[in-house]
């Protein structure tokens, strides 16, 4: 039996099929506008920019580990970086690889330098890095500086950026100067945080703005002479150094303190969240 339709219903089918042709049109439009193998803007996958951060090496009789702490890995994650552990190897082209495959580096903290690297003397107070770390940390920011990417050095990193360019270190505050600020447990007191002044025309200025702050501070060393293109840009009232920057270069800070423990605090937290961003624009310039 045939029935057939009222004009009513002829016409909201043709209603359907029209508003169906019209959606298919304009998905087939945003396509035809789409760069061959692109995503639209707003599918796509913002990408972090990778920080390197080398590790420490916890020797253990053959069964050695290697570390670092925490809080360097989620202080890059809340400035915005994606963190990427670099374990000390002895490969010269495997350490290139590291350094290609980072947006940026950052150096840590750890014991001591050999003072032969800066021509003195060892020290009684002096707790020495593993070998194999210290040739590492070395040949690592050898090729950062040499493929200028952008770093952030903090406490020893500091010192051995500073060592890698020619410069010299105070062995032992306490023993070897006459600061009477406290700067690690090693010397007498109760609170280990201090005042840091800051140069206004620096790097370090422009991120957090004043020209003072509150650090703390766990370094039994110090630097004495800057190496070749590091600029003093912060120190204590007394005169010890807690802040170096690295001239005429796209991103190069060393940081005497440790402010991937102050992340909670404006300033601090400033520090990683301008070097992140001084990655992720070296990424884009290289195009990657």
């Amino acid at each position: 039996m045939h029935i057939s339709r009222s004009a009513a219903e002829r016409r909201g089918t043709r209603t359907v099929h029209l508003a169906a042709l019209l959606i298919f049109m304009g998905v087939l439009g945003a396509c035809s506008q789409r760069e061959p193998g692109k995503l639209p803007e707003s599918e796509q996958r913002m990408e972090r920019p990778i920080i390197g951060i080398n590790t420490s090496i916890d020797e253990n009789g053959g069964r050695d580990s290697v570390s670092t702490r925490v809080t360097y890995v989620d202080a890059i994650v809340k400035a915005g970086g994606l963190p990427l552990l670099l374990p000390a190897i002895e490969d010269e082209a495997a350490i290139s690889d590291y350094v290609a495959l980072c947006d940026g580096l950052v150096f840590i903290g750890g014991g001591d330098i050999s003072p032969e690297r800066y021509g003195r003397s060892r020290h009684p107070m002096e707790t020495p890095l593993s070998a194999r770390r210290e040739n590492f940390d070395f040949a690592l920011i050898e090729k950062t500086l040499a493929e200028q990417k952008p770093f952030l050095a903090i406490c020893l990193g500091c010192q051995e950026v500073n060592v890698a360019l020619g410069g010299t270190l105070i062995q032992d505050i306490a023993s070897q100067t006459d600061s009477k600020i406290r700067h690690s447990t090693r010397q007498p007191g109760e609170i280990v945080r201090h005042k840091v002044r800051i140069v206004e025309n620096s790097l370090l200025f422009r991120i957090v703005g004043r020209k003072e702050i509150e650090s703390n501070s766990s370094h039994h060393q110090a630097i004495e002479r800057p190496g070749h293109g590091l600029r003093v840009v912060a120190q204590t009232e007394d005169g010890i150094v807690e802040a170096l920057e690295l001239e005429n270069y796209p991103f190069g800070l060393g940081i005497q303190w440790h402010p991937e423990a102050l992340v909670t605090e404006e300033e601090h937290f400033a520090i990683f969240k301008a070097f992140v961003e001084a990655a992720e624009q070296a990424r884009r310039e290289r195009g990657r």
